[in-house]
């Protein structure tokens, strides 16, 4: 079961293109962390079974982002 933050951290990352201002505002303004707390955190939450079950679509496109970074990575 995801708990109110894991949730709270997938609902952001769903909607955060509609705030205004950088992304990196919007995460300390909407949910209290740091760029990179909530990084880490995002990663660890989308790992979660749970969440796929709660947003799918979000955790798909997460892993999606994460492996095309991946695959640039190992391009180079």
């Amino acid at each position: 079961m995801l708990d109110s933050e894991d949730r709270a951290i997938l609902e952001f990352e769903r909607s955060w293109w509609m705030q205004p201002g950088a992304k990196d505002q919007a995460i300390e303004h909407s949910l209290g962390l740091t760029a990179a707390a909530y990084y880490d955190r995002l990663l660890e939450v989308i790992v979660n079974g749970n969440a796929f079950d709660h947003d799918p679509l979000t955790v798909l496109r997460v892993r999606s982002l994460i492996e095309s970074s991946a695959d640039r990575d190992m391009a180079v």
